[in-house]
């Protein structure tokens, strides 16, 4: 999958990320709206929820943020504060987070 990096960013303590505007609208990620969360390849990948899927499911907020559940955090060995980079994939409309060290 070739993705883009769009910033490095810290973990807050309760693991809510905010996700870019310009393509969260673009991938279907509006407010309400549930995205699924696929762990894969030591990445996080987001993308707009399929009624079908089985992966883990999270709102995204009124401010684009989306909350990481604990055990996926726990999955990748982030902990807060530590630093996550954040991708774009436009080809596969999905944002992928990889940790910093990986």
């Amino acid at each position: 999958m070739l993705s883009q990096l769009y910033e490095n960013k810290t973990f807050s303590n309760s693991g809510m990320i905010t996700l870019p505007k310009k393509w969260r609208q673009q991938f279907g990620l509006i407010p309400g709206r549930m995205a699924e969360l696929i762990y894969q390849n030591h990445s996080i990948y987001i993308k707009r929820a399929r009624n079908d899927s089985t992966n883990n499911k999270r709102y995204i907020s009124e401010k684009g943020t989306v909350h990481i559940p604990k055990e996926l955090r726990d999955e990748m060995g982030i902990t807060p504060q530590d630093s996550y980079n954040l991708h774009i994939n436009v080809e596969h409309n999905c944002f992928i987070i990889t940790y910093k060290d990986q």
